[in-house]
């Protein structure tokens, strides 16, 4: 890492140093900057990483719950000064190869993130997001698209009604129907009466058309000013030309204002409340159902956010209470058995300025909220009494370490995680190093344990004496969803009946003018973007070195992973019989929640949480990569542990591998419910999802066993076996030990160790001893299931308010020559149509078209959809529209460097060494990758219309499903009268 030649009292371009920060233990220098002319803050955090983040963000704090924040946040992305087209956002997501491209809108913070490994690629993306942010263009037109707007359409009578639109409308809509939502933002209301907490910044849905296109404005004049502004960069490129090219483009053409956008402190109640909401489930359901669907929690208001180290020990005393299985106030609520799992939102929170704590259940009746609250509250009482030993201390402390310690990044980049870390308090004004200096952190904590009661003091101070406090109870009510309705009508109906015809002309010729702008054609080169000449012409190599220990091959990744060993053990699943087959998932799931060589369940998570960064077992299916109708079923079991730790790691890997405890019926139940749960919560924000698996299980075997394995029909399994009393599940426990005969064992067993090559001869050593234990039987491959591919068409029927549709084609395995072709096809028409389509007409959260190549079926997908039968149409209608040709060279390109983002997106060293561990063990080699890359690279127009004709023009082997509510799944079978949805209820 090259230092930079800046030391703190300098100026550089218009910037104050004001700090330099060694951070040793995460190989990093921080530096603190402020901009002498508007008083803008900037954080660079120097490192070797070649993925580049920058980030600007605004202190943004509502008065009302119209969602304004999130609809500037939407809104800034629609154009500006610079750039005055109609999208840059989704414009440079395909004309870049970012590997990270996003807004959030916080309780209290606005922040515009993007990362990417190309330098040109950086200052491309900084000017766009510069220029948005401080200086978009807030066309009313775009307010409308983005937040909401009234408009004309045809009513289920036939006769035109006025309703409302807008993509943050829809999406709060989703986002609102569901509980564990909902739950989070009541207990928030509840605990914050007086400061901006007690709105929602995302935007109420009955609140959001009390927003006016003028209040948008007004809220962006007074806090998005560098004044309030927050910078924060990251990476390997040089910090001196960022300042330069922020002083130049933005900060220059500001002066400093005084901005009062602080949060103030609560006014703290004198006696603690109860609140009670509801929640609107699909009026068909059985009243039977709804007996114990309520979700009850006690929550207190805690510290301030800007005394670090309080808020860090009351993190650390959240996972003392809640942290594992044994960790006594989980215990107490799950061994209750007055609810199913632990409530939504159950622990500590620091994302406000001032933190909270709360805890409790869900799936459970009403009237036990004075059950719930004195459990709660009688298990503090007996924590103080009883004290931690200094055993759990330690252990809850390793995992902070371990934390720090790990460079994590599969799914988001680490600067994103650097950045979160110190975000909490920077926004409010306070150290945003003291996150960063872990270990001073822990020696102080250290010491105060020491001198005794420390947690316990704790305890007393902010929970038992502490009357800021409120239990909430969220109530299912079938009546609730109705109500709501009635009340929109009475709205609208009440605004059109004041409208004059002028007025009403005005709605429908703004739509018009609306829709026109939508399908115009724009010139947006303007915009920055990168050339095919940019993209690498190879991959990044990750080597390794094969051998064998005790007969199992072993694969060695030398990684950078900072003192952590990743060991992952993968096993055939294709000896187990039909019968046994479903219950993979879970028997992966609990087998590392139940007890094991001879210890409980709560010894063994306690064991696991003091000398391991986790252990964890999933189920997967793959795909043959040259024949769709040949696949293979894996489990893989991994761990990961501080150097240190090695031994210890091992040890509890031969305990579960040889003598796993299936037989505490009553641990099978609780988690069972709790899995039950979890799924159930899942459905309404990963509805795209489950929706894709219903459809792709009609059409490959392989997707059909992975839906049964982590869909609705695994859901459905769940359900019949959660409802089950504990002395009914000795057959389960039954199949859990016949299947981990066949997984727990050698025979089939390939091993991964992902560590630094210094430590390759300890973790042997180590894993020679555990292999040397565990058994090793050979099982007869079970016949696959044949089967037969259908033209399906379902309707799922949940409580939703929105719809989730989605159609699929099988298409080629991998190793065909048009499968890559058909990943450019799937980027096309996303950027070119569906969004346009389904998320700025249809006013969905989003619309998508994908391939997955090793899966070998082409996905329609849409994402918090108001529409249904509208959205199977534009399927249908981007088909068309790719095979008339009408794209460019222009729209090819991009959709070639979007393909690419994705294709060479950076992960953390863990996760290249097992994607290459998976690649191997699949036959997906080297040579395979590379061709790929050179197809791509070479294809044409003609290429993508071919596939398109070929594979998703009249098709029949294709499957359409739906999830939605039953009001919105019949109506639609109205329409589609000649090919209904066959309606099922999840």
């Amino acid at each position: 890492m090259k230092k930079i030649d800046i030391k703190s009292g300098e100026i550089t371009k218009g910037f104050l140093c004001k700090q330099v920060v060694e951070l040793a233990d995460l190989r990093a220098v921080l530096y603190r900057f402020v901009h002498e002319g508007t008083g803008a803050e900037l954080i660079h955090f120097l490192n070797d990483d070649e993925n580049n983040l920058f980030s600007v963000a605004f202190r943004t704090t509502p008065s009302d719950s119209t969602g304004v924040a999130h609809i500037l946040e939407h809104t800034a992305l629609c154009g500006s000064e610079r750039y005055p087209v109609r999208d840059p956002f989704f414009s440079m997501l395909k004309r870049s190869l970012n590997t990270f491209m996003n807004a959030f809108t916080a309780n209290d913070w606005t922040m515009y993130p993007f990362s990417t490994q190309n330098e040109k690629d950086f200052y491309n993306l900084m000017d766009v997001y510069l220029d948005a942010a401080f200086l978009p263009n807030l066309k009313e037109s775009s307010f409308k698209q983005e937040g909401w707007r009234l408009e004309f359409e045809n009513s289920p009578d036939g006769e035109e009604a006025l309703t409302y639109k807008g993509i943050v409308y829809n999406e709060m809509k989703g986002a609102m129907s569901d509980p564990n939502s909902l739950m989070v933002r009541r207990i928030q209301k509840a605990l914050y009466p007086t400061t901006t907490y007690h709105y929602n910044s995302g935007g109420e849905p009955e609140d959001i058309p009390d927003l006016t296109w003028q209040g948008l404005k007004d809220f962006h004049a007074k806090y998005y000013h560098p004044s309030n502004a927050r910078f924060f960069t990251y990476g390997n490129l040089n910090v001196i030309k960022h300042l330069e090219m922020i002083d130049d483009r933005v900060l220059s053409k500001f002066e400093r204002v005084e901005v009062n956008t602080a949060v103030g402190s609560e006014k703290r109640f004198v006696e603690t409340r109860r609140e009670e909401y509801s929640y609107a489930v699909d009026a068909s359901t059985p009243k039977e159902e709804l007996t114990n669907r309520s979700i009850i929690s006690v929550a207190w208001l805690t510290c301030d956010v800007t005394d670090y180290f309080e808020t860090f020990a009351l993190s650390i005393l959240s996972s003392l209470l809640l942290g594992n299985a044994a960790a006594p106030l989980y215990k107490a609520l799950m061994d209750s058995k007055i609810g199913s799992a632990l409530a939504p939102g159950t622990g500590f929170e620091d994302e406000n300025k001032e933190a909270s704590f709360s805890a409790g259940l869900q799936g459970v009746n009403p009237d036990d909220a004075d059950k719930i609250e004195t459990l709660v509250l009688e298990t503090l009482k007996k924590v103080v009494k009883e004290g931690f030993t200094k055993e759990r201390i330690e252990a809850v402390i390793h995992q902070v370490e371990f934390g720090n310690k790990e460079v994590v990044g599969n799914h988001y980049p680490y600067a994103l995680n650097v950045l979160f870390r110190i975000f909490g308090t920077w926004v409010h004004d306070a150290d945003p190093v003291q996150p960063l200096l872990i270990n001073e952190t822990l020696s102080r904590l250290r010491k105060e344990v020491e001198r005794g009661n420390f947690f316990e003091n704790l305890i007393k101070k902010y929970f038992l004496n502490n009357p800021h406090r409120v239990t909430v109870i969220l109530k299912p009510d079938e009546e609730e969803g109705k109500r709501a309705e009635q009340k929109l009508e009475v709205r609208l109906s009440a605004i059109e009946d004041k409208l004059t015809e002028e007025e009403k002309r005005k709605i429908i010729n703004d739509a018009a003018e609306l829709q026109k702008a939508q399908e115009l054609e724009e010139d947006i080169s303007c915009l920055p973007t990168l050339e095919l000449k940019d993209i690498p012409l190879t991959f990044p190599l990750v080597d390794h070195v094969a051998d064998e220990r005790e007969g199992v091959p072993v694969y060695w990744f030398d990684q950078p992973t900072n003192g952590i060993s990743y060991f992952n053990a993968l096993v055939s699943a294709e000896t187990l019989p039909p019968d046994l087959k479903p219950y993979v998932p879970l028997f992966c799931t609990l087998l590392t929640k139940v007890g094991a060589g001879g210890l409980n369940y709560m010894e063994m998570a306690e064991r696991i949480e003091a000398h391991t960064g986790g252990i964890g077992a999933y189920a997967n299916v793959w795909e043959d990569l040259a024949d769709l109708d040949n696949f293979s079923s894996v489990v893989e079991i991994s761990g990961k542990a501080l150097v240190r730790n090695h031994g210890k790691l091992f040890e509890i890997l031969k305990d579960m591998f040889i003598s796993p405890d299936f037989r505490d019926l009553d641990r099978l139940h609780t988690v069972i419910g709790q899995v039950k749960t979890s799924i159930e919560n899942s459905v309404p924000g990963s509805g795209h999802s489950y929706a894709r698996g219903l459809a792709a299980r009609h059409l490959t075997p392989a997707a059909r066993l992975r839906e049964s394995w982590a869909g609705i029909h695994h859901l459905s399994l769940i359900k019949e076996v959660a409802s089950r009393d504990v002395e009914a599940l000795g057959e389960v426990a039954e199949k859990l030990e016949a299947i981990s005969a066949h997984l727990l064992n050698k025979s089939s067993m390939k091993v991964s160790v992902i560590s630094e090559k210094r430590y390759f001869d300890a973790v042997s050593k180590e894993m020679v001893s555990f292999l040397r234990e565990i058994n090793s039987e050979d099982f007869l491959v079970q016949e696959g299931v044949s089967q037969e591919e259908g033209n399906e068409r379902e309707g799922w029927s949940t409580n939703v308010p929105v719809s989730y549709v989605a159609k699929l084609f099988r298409t080629v395995p991998y190793s065909h020559d048009d499968s890559s072709t058909l990943l450019v096809l799937s980027r096309l028409l996303r950027a070119c149509y569906l969004h346009r389509e389904i998320r700025e007409k249809g006013g969905a959260y989003g619309g998508f078209a994908a391939h997955s190549s090793s899966e070998g079926l082409f996905s329609f997908l849409s994402y918090r959809d108001p529409h249904l039968e509208r959205t199977i149409q534009v399927y249908n209608d981007s088909i068309d529209w790719v095979l008339s040709g009408k794209f460019s060279n222009e729209d090819l390109k991009e959709a070639i460097l979007s393909t690419f983002a994705d294709i060479d997106k950076p992960m953390a060293p863990s996760g290249k060494g097992n994607s290459e561990f998976v690649a191997i063990l699949r036959g997906l080699t080297r040579e395979m990758r590379q061709k790929r890359r050179e197809e791509i690279l070479a294809l044409d127009k003609d290429a993508i219309i071919s596939v398109a004709n070929k594979y998703l023009k009249g098709n029949n082997k294709s499957s359409i499903a739906v999830i939605s509510n039953e009001e919105k799944l019949n109506e639609a079978n109205e329409a589609l009268k000649e090919s209904p949805l066959k309606v099922h209820r999840i």
